[in-house]
């Protein structure tokens, strides 16, 4: 037997497997996908001719993505370390000492301080894990892709400085992608689902941690739309309001 040529053909096939297997998986990743500029034209007379004002871009991608793992677990015990000291019990609730005062409710941190600090130094916090919302406040990003939820907001209460904080800490997204629905269908869902909206102010894709006290969780993608001052979080997946 020629082992030579055997060899040469097994190396052969194990390459043509190889090449088989590796086009069989790219195409089942997503292709990158936009919304049309006639689909968005149509989205928008749509909205005129009911009276609705867009004032703001529509996103044309049109999103693959999985749920987001979460935990809330330990969130904050660092923070509570570094303002309180190591010898807190962390299942307390409300904390003071001669700068500040915090209180945690429903996961939610609020700390009054006595000086105006940056909030990143403050909480220990990367600059970088963080973004400027539409109002102000800073929202945890995660892998380009904005937790609603979890933001921190400053606000001057005359000679105090109020902290609003609430984070979570990603796990991972799961494994299988699925399509999203496009910045005009969440639009156009929560119009049939909330009635007498005159104002798109603001739209934005990213995720939404429904119940933020649970230890550990799933962030679902959503549609975050602002309409008339309100804040609504339409499931990506189900067009629904979450």
């Amino acid at each position: 037997m020629n082992w030579s040529r055997v060899k040469t053909i097994a190396i052969s096939v194990f390459s043509i497997v190889v090449l088989f297997l590796t086009v069989k998986y790219l195409n089942l990743l997503p292709r990158e996908e936009f919304l049309t500029d006639r689909q968005i034209k149509t989205a928008q007379n749509i909205l005129s001719q009911n009276s609705i004002e867009l004032s703001c871009t529509i996103d044309r991608k049109i999103y693959y993505v999985s749920k987001l793992n979460v935990k809330t677990e330990f969130a904050y015990d660092s923070i509570l370390n570094k303002l309180f000291g190591k010898r807190v019990d962390r299942y307390q609730n409300e904390f003071e000492n001669s700068i500040y005062h915090l209180k945690i409710v429903n996961q939610t941190l609020f700390l009054e301080s006595k000086f105006k600090q940056d909030p990143f130094e403050l909480f220990d916090l990367n600059r970088n894990d963080y973004m400027k919302d539409y109002d102000g406040s800073y929202v945890q990003v995660y892998k380009n892709y904005p937790i609603f939820d979890s933001r921190l907001k400053v606000q001057n209460q005359g000679d105090r400085v109020l902290y609003i904080f609430t984070r979570v800490i990603p796990q991972g997204f799961e494994l299988k992608k699925n399509r999203a629905i496009s910045a005009t269908e969440a639009i156009f869902n929560l119009l049939n689902q909330q009635k007498n909206i005159r104002e798109i102010q603001n739209i934005r894709f990213g995720f939404y941690l429904k119940d933020f006290n649970v230890i550990q969780g799933q962030a679902v993608p959503v549609w975050r739309i602002v309409a008339d001052g309100e804040v609504y979080y339409i499931n990506a997946f189900t067009g629904m309001l979450e």
